[in-house]
């Protein structure tokens, strides 16, 4: 998660992005879907961070999903950051 805390009120991985991607590195994850919960703004940097952060922490491809619920326009930013990322909230019958 991108913000000080998780969407389930858990610690975020605002300043972690080195160890988080170590981490997933080791756990070889295929998929980081990268929320924005208790970010308060959308702020591309934090993206950028953990993207850098995945590029440096080894060989095993990690598909880098942005989720900020299309608050910040990501379409017009995220294409050098990401490889998804969302451009509405929730779907609700």
């Amino acid at each position: 998660d991108a913000g000080l805390l998780t969407c389930q009120r858990r610690p975020g991985g605002l300043g972690h992005e080195q160890k988080d991607a170590a981490i997933y590195q080791q756990w070889k994850i295929d998929y980081l879907k990268y929320d924005n919960c208790y970010g308060y703004k959308v702020i591309k940097w934090r993206y950028q961070r953990m993207h850098d952060a995945l590029n440096a922490s080894g060989t095993h491809p990690i598909f880098f999903s942005l989720c900020e619920w299309g608050v910040g326009d990501p379409a017009t930013w995220a294409r050098p950051i990401g490889n998804a990322w969302r451009t509405t909230g929730d779907i609700s019958p």
